[in-house]
């Protein structure tokens, strides 16, 4: 491996992905040694072992950002 393949752990304010729902969302805290996260677009938080949040991939974060950017379109906002 040369490094580059190598994904960082993500930290609070980071955006992530938790592996259990493939769901891409941004850390916001740590309780009871869970992580929080939320969606993009401020929606409903959930709790997540650390051991499934991944950091995203480039794609990942776009197409996250897109969908939010998109959701919040058609919301009027």
């Amino acid at each position: 491996m040369d490094g580059h393949d190598e994904q960082r752990q993500p930290g609070i304010g980071d955006l992530a992905k938790d592996t259990t729902k493939d769901k891409v969302g941004v850390l916001t805290d740590m309780a009871a040694g869970r992580f929080v996260m939320r969606p993009l677009t401020h929606g409903q938080e959930w709790e997540v072992d650390p051991a499934d949040v991944v950091a995203v991939t480039a794609l990942e974060e776009m197409r996250a950002r897109n969908s939010a950017r998109n959701r919040m379109t058609r919301l009027g906002l």
